[in-house]
């Protein structure tokens, strides 16, 4: 997508308890990596589009030293989709449909919520020049959480 509207700095409060609440079905160990957001309200569509993440964890020192580690995501669907006024529309997309599509792999609810148009996506991997949400650190072994 090359037409970005204008972002919004701050959501609104019921759009964090939303994206907090999606962020919730994101089933994963306790050891997961800090789960990101991005948002913005389309006023053109008069739709707000949230995008979910699990971030990325990068190797510090050793041979496998600026590598990030894969991520592991599963999601409880039935959670998210009970988080809209009604059932939302569901959309599973493979994979990118261009060099330009920075959410790749990722599922799509799109409905009514809190008496908003909303189009969330979680997705399988940050979006591209999305810096990593924590380090492993090879020689202590300990994690550190950049955000």
């Amino acid at each position: 997508m090359s037409h970005r509207p204008t972002q919004v700095k701050r959501p609104p409060a019921w759009l964090r308890r939303l994206s907090n609440d999606a962020a919730r079905g994101i089933v994963a160990d306790e050891f997961h990596a800090p789960i990101g957001c991005h948002f913005y309200q389309n006023s053109q569509d008069n739709e707000w589009e949230v995008s979910i993440f699990v971030s990325a964890t990068e190797v510090v020192g050793g041979p496998m030293d600026g590598r990030q580690l894969p991520l592991q995501v599963q999601l409880d669907i039935v959670h998210v989709m009970n988080l809209f006024d009604e059932t939302p529309t569901i959309y599973w997309q493979s994979e990118a449909l261009a060099d330009d599509d920075e959410l790749a792999q990722h599922i799509s609810f799109e409905g009514m919520a809190h008496g908003y148009r909303i189009w969330l996506r979680i997705l399988k991997e940050p979006p591209s020049g999305t810096g990593p949400g924590r380090l492993l650190h090879t020689q202590s072994g300990e994690m550190e959480t950049l955000w």
